[in-house]
């Protein structure tokens, strides 16, 4: 009897399950599961299905646009806890639709290099387009365990996406070149040296006060939510130099209501401490802040959030989008804040990330260039107890490792945590507890390559690529 050889094998395969199979795996490498190296072998059964399977042009579609949707679908499965199915599956969509001209280029071209340009090119429109963009898919974003990951502090996001899709090749082709080049990355990975840690220090207390409600009608209890942040930082405060609220933690004016004023004043001159908290804004428009309070409860300096998250602090095409779901009368539209602000506590300059701003490569390399330490405030009661908090930690773990600067974590319901500038966590509140983060993070004030060079990093690298192509075709056609 004649044993069928492994592609023949495989070749004989449904293309679903390819696709169920590869998306699976793709997104198991994205938390609550995280296992990172999930995500090159979920792409090379992806590359090895467009380039085999082609019969027709919509095929080559179809097989882009299932693979993607499925992977995007289970990824972003988070987003349908408090908002209901309908936004989950349009964001899925919207996701899967990006997707498309790799499926496009699969059909004309039977190029690998050229099918992971594209894939690359598509990552960088996708994190900013449409309305600002929305990378919280990026394949970069799956890696904070690989031994690749500490590539981003050179490179940037785009770098570490490409040195998991060349283990994806490799598993396919494994041709000498891509087996050198991955060692070469993977020496480079393990000598990465960051600026060493600055002798001063700076003690914090992040507090994770929770809310009584999650979901969408938290905000229904605002004050409550002060009261807790108040009365946890009272508990737990043992004479540190910061305080830092999440997100969300003030969510009535401080400017505006006398009552609220009064208990921020009250504890901070009871403390006499600085705080940083995130707060809502309504000085005839409505913005997401974060003020640094001074011990006397007088508002010191003020970021206003920049990058908006779209359904969430605005609605984009606000017309259409009432008539697919009643929730979108819920939300009001923001104002985005059009500046940069530091704010300075004992002369260390520290800069407030405002939860999806965390996706923001410019946003992040500005703070990063500027401060000495990244301070992320969040507001994950909307998604509490799904795994949206997990993978936003997982994204804040790999900017710390790529911006060189420790991040502290706080979030209304968790999860909270202090990431050191290796992307480790060392401390961390769990989602749906409360309490607080008693630290001192390590001071940094060295750049890493991927802050220094910023977008020039992106373009080098996709010029790169693409220059790899080019060899590839000319290859091609002298073995032909």
């Amino acid at each position: 009897m004649k044993v069928k050889s492994r592609n023949s094998i495989l070749a004989s395969l449904p293309s679903f399950a390819y696709l169920l199979v590869s998306s699976l795996l793709v997104s198991m490498s994205f938390e609550p599961i995280g296992l990172w190296y999930l995500s090159p072998l979920g792409y090379a059964l992806y590359l090895h299905l467009a380039l085999r399977h082609k019969k027709a042009i919509s095929h080559s579609i179809a097989i882009a646009f299932v693979f993607a949707f499925i992977s995007n679908l289970l990824i972003l499965s988070w987003s349908k806890t408090f908002v209901g199915v309908y936004p989950w599956i349009l964001l899925t969509l919207l996701q899967a639709l990006l997707f498309l001209p790799v499926g496009i280029t699969a059909y004309w071209k039977s190029n690998v290099p050229l099918l992971i340009f594209v894939i690359l090119l598509m990552e960088e429109i996708k994190a900013r387009f449409p309305f600002g963009g929305f990378s919280w898919t990026r394949i970069a974003f799956s890696q904070i365990d690989s031994p690749l990951a500490p590539i981003i502090s050179i490179t940037g996001a785009v770098g570490l996406s490409l040195s998991t899709l060349l283990i994806s090749i490799t598993v396919l082709h494994k041709r000498r070149s891509y087996i050198v080049t991955l060692l070469a990355l993977l020496f480079i990975s393990s000598t990465v040296i960051s600026a060493p840690s600055q002798v001063k220090d700076l003690a914090i207390l992040g507090v994770q006060g929770g809310a009584d409600e999650r979901g969408l009608d938290f905000n229904s209890r605002a004050e409550q939510v002060l009261d807790r942040h108040i009365s946890q930082t009272r508990d737990d405060f043992v004479g540190e130099e910061l305080i830092v609220w999440p997100e969300n933690a003030i969510d009535i004016d401080p400017f505006q209501s006398t009552s609220v004023a009064t208990k921020i004043r009250g504890l901070l001159t009871d403390v006499n401490t600085p705080l940083l908290a995130g707060a809502i804004m309504r000085d005839g428009k409505l913005r997401n802040a974060s003020i640094l309070f001074s011990p006397d409860g007088e508002a010191q300096s003020i970021y206003l959030k920049r990058y908006l998250t779209p359904f969430g602090e605005y609605i984009p095409l606000r017309t259409i989008a009432e008539k697919l779901s009643p929730l979108v009368n819920q939300v009001s539209d923001f104002s985005p804040g059009n500046l940069p602000v530091i704010h300075y506590v004992k002369s260390v300059p520290v800069a407030s990330i405002i939860c999806y701003e965390i996706l923001n490569d410019k946003i992040m390399r500005q703070a990063a260039s500027e401060s000495e330490l990244l301070i992320v405030q969040t507001n994950n009661a909307t998604f509490s107890g799904s795994a949206q908090g997990m993978q936003q930690l997982a994204i804040s773990s790999l900017r710390a490792i790529e911006m060189g600067r420790s991040v502290l974590s706080v979030s209304t319901t968790g999860p909270s945590a202090l990431i050191d500038k290796s992307g480790e966590v060392l401390q961390f509140i769990e989602d749906g507890n409360v309490g607080s983060l008693a630290t001192k993070p390590s001071l940094e004030s060295g750049r890493t390559l991927s802050v220094k060079f910023g977008g020039l990093m992106t373009v080098t690298i996709l010029i790169t690529v693409l220059i790899w192509t080019i060899i590839d075709f000319r290859r091609r056609e002298r073995l032909r």
